[in-house]
């Protein structure tokens, strides 16, 4: 799975459940696919970070209505491509 598909199937999943805004996004597919994507979802700023040559995810929150450049980022998740497309969203708790 590279970190395109993984967009994709956040993307979907996400969704579902909530309205979001894409605020960045980088694929440098020549580093191991590697790959960043920042989103504003129910007032926070959320960034799903893929490390292509670990294989790894961090999905990281900021708190409510942070101004983006300045945001103070949690880790609410860190693992494996599979566990974070059937479990990421689950992380991410109404504001």
């Amino acid at each position: 799975m590279n970190f395109l598909e993984i967009k994709e199937q956040f993307e979907n999943k996400l969704k579902d459940k909530f309205k979001f805004e894409l605020l960045e996004f980088n694929y440098a597919p020549y580093s191991f696919g590697s790959g960043l994507t920042a989103y504003r979802i129910a007032g926070r700023n959320v960034k799903v970070i893929y490390d292509g040559k670990d294989n790894q995810i961090q999905f990281l929150v900021s708190s409510n209505h942070e101004n983006y450049a300045n945001a103070l980022w949690t880790a609410i998740f860190t693992g494996t491509p599979t566990e974070f497309i059937e479990n990421g969203v689950t992380k991410l708790k109404p504001a």
